[in-house]
């Protein structure tokens, strides 16, 4: 049975990798649009060349897949394979929205950044902030003239001696101190009132005048010395105001901002355009990589359907499309499945109804079956004859299986025989609950010892695995199976049997497969491989493989196979379970 999937194997990076690109770029993208405005607005020299490494990194990698995914949809094109023509336009369609998308954002988004800066070159705010500067300056300027003017005429002394409160004075005078000079000749207080945050443990200098701020021991203040008469020196803090000297370090840098965007109008356009063009050039890759991933996914049921349709149309209804899906598409596939499983069971039938009169026709002709029972029979025999020549004190350790196989099969010989004279077809199958994994045991007993380079290997997928069936036919069809595929290896290979439950509709079924390693059956033979008198073997009668597919009719069942040519052949079973299995 040809089975198509519509499952789409990955052919580039999987959705997973890729949501994990898009969210390594999406970090560099910010961390790198970030310090590059802050760095250029702040005038700092900015490097920009690792991010552009990492960006161009990525995107040769998805460069590469995206390389890859294209020849391949180039190939399916000009090999004509089908699907290719409507992967090609739903890529389009994909493409086309992205652009329809992307350019108009890309272009809005440098419009906006345009007439941003534009709105504000109209309203000026470095004149603003230029003006807000000169009046703090003038301010600055206003309070330096008061304090000399205030200094060089009030009569500090007195003040110092009344211990006058300054706040009666002026609010703004924050302290006041006299400092006189020792015999060492060091200046120390001798009086002092005002804020002791602002006194000083020596006079700053000792020339009148204004003296040299130092922002840590001048906060928000300026000082005044005034030398006095009797050699000390008075000296006077006034406030700026609180926080002066931050009001004005955030002026000038926002008088350094507005110089700078009012400088980069020129500049943004080369500047965006590089932003996008890094940041973007990624993205767009994952873009047309996705586009072509949902092309491929959207238009793989429609080609599998398409090569089904083609199939049954040529007379094949074998074919069968798996859908993993439950959309749309999972229901047209299941109800072209379930199509073609009618008229494949309404042609069984009448092949079936074909094959009734062609049994009756077979009785002169059923030495072919008997050679299967003779064959184990005369392994046997010459078993226990090699052992007897070979290793006679040895011969009881397998005269009793060996005995009990012949007698076996003799017994079933007979009755074959004696049910074919009587009915002119094969007897009906007599249906009791059987185990699977002792009768696929008992099959391969019977040829793993009288071929030892024949490897059997089998893989039971449950060991409670039971039948309703006629053991004595299945096991004449496992046998026929068996010595079928070690005839197809040339007594050399492996043969693997393995078992598993399937559900079709509402009945669950196990289905037996037995795989070999020969030469594969010739694709101009296959469609005759259940035809009674066909066959490739100079001996052979033809009947085996149309015996077979018989008794699984019989039971319910079906049989198909798949094959290569110099690989090997797989027969599938499909047999009913016994409804008296219990479910897991």
């Amino acid at each position: 049975m040809l089975r198509l999937d519509s499952q789409q194997r990955p052919t580039t990076l999987t959705l997973p990798a890729l949501v994990f690109i898009y969210i390594i770029v999406g970090i560099l993208a910010l961390i790198f649009s970030s310090s590059l405005f802050t760095q250029f607005v702040n005038k700092q020299s900015f490097s920009v060349s690792l991010y552009i490494i990492v960006f161009v990194m990525i995107s040769l990698v998805l460069g590469l897949f995206l390389a890859v995914a294209l020849y391949r949809l180039i190939r399916d094109i000009l090999q004509k394979r089908s699907g290719s023509r409507l992967k090609l336009k739903f890529l389009v369609y994909f493409l086309v929205l992205t652009l329809f998308i992307s350019i108009p954002t890309v272009i809005i988004h440098v419009q906006l950044i345009s007439n941003l800066l534009h709105t504000w070159n109209q309203t000026k705010i470095g004149t603003i902030a230029e003006d807000a500067r000169w009046f703090s300056l003038d301010a600055y300027r206003y309070r330096l003239a008061f304090l000399q003017k205030w200094a060089d005429s009030a009569p500090l002394t007195a003040i110092l001696e009344q211990k006058q409160p300054l706040s009666d004075i002026d609010p703004s005078i924050l302290a006041m101190q006299q400092f006189v000079k020792n015999e060492q000749g060091i200046y120390k207080t001798k009086r002092a009132t005002g804020n002791d945050q602002f006194l000083l443990a020596e006079p700053p200098g000792t020339v009148k005048g204004f003296v040299n701020r130092n922002e840590n021991r001048d906060p928000d203040c300026i000082r005044y010395i005034v030398p006095q008469p009797d050699t000390s020196i008075i000296l006077v803090t006034y406030s700026l105001g609180p926080g002066f000297d931050e009001k004005l370090a955030r002026i000038d840098a926002g008088n350094n901002i507005m110089g700078t965007l009012s400088d980069l109008g020129s500049q943004l356009v080369p500047l965006l355009g590089g932003f996008y063009l890094v940041f973007y050039l990624p993205i767009v890759l994952m873009v047309v990589i996705i586009a072509i991933s949902l092309s491929t996914t959207l238009s793989q049921p429609i080609s599998n359907l398409v090569q089904a349709t083609k199939k049954v149309a040529e007379g094949d209804l074998s074919i069968r499309v798996l859908s993993r899906t439950k959309d749309d598409f999972g229901i047209l596939i299941d109800s072209f499945n379930s199509m073609v499983r009618n008229l494949e069971k309404a042609q069984s039938k009448a092949l079936q109804t074909e094959k009734e009169i062609i049994w009756k026709d077979m009785s002169q002709r059923l030495a072919h079956e008997i050679k299967n029972p003779l064959t184990p029979i005369k392994l046997s025999a010459e078993r226990v004859l090699r052992r007897w020549k070979t290793e006679p004190e040895r011969l009881g350790e397998i005269l009793e299986s060996s005995m009990m196989a012949i007698i076996q099969e003799t017994d079933s010989l007979t009755n074959l025989l004696t049910e074919f004279r009587t009915f002119s077809r094969l007897p009906p199958p007599t249906l009791e609950r059987t185990a699977l994994t002792p009768l696929i045991d008992e099959a391969i007993s019977l040829y793993r010892n009288s071929f030892p380079d024949v490897q059997f290997i089998t893989n039971i997928g449950s060991e409670n695995i039971y039948l309703r069936v006629d053991r004595r036919h299945i096991s004449q069809v496992l046998a026929n199976l068996i010595i079928n595929s070690i005839d197809a290896m040339h007594n050399r290979g492996t043969i693997e049997i393995r078992s598993d439950l399937v559900k079709k509709q509402d009945s669950r079924y196990c289905r037996i497969s037995i795989k070999d390693t020969g030469c594969g059956i010739p694709a101009e033979n296959r469609a005759l491989i259940f035809t009674p008198y066909f066959t490739t073997k100079a001996a052979g009668t033809g009947l085996g493989l149309s015996i077979v597919e018989r008794i699984v009719l019989d039971h319910g069942g079906s049989i198909w196979f798949d094959s290569a040519v110099g690989v090997g052949t797989t027969f599938y079973i499909d047999l009913p379970v016994d409804e008296g299995l219990q479910r897991s």
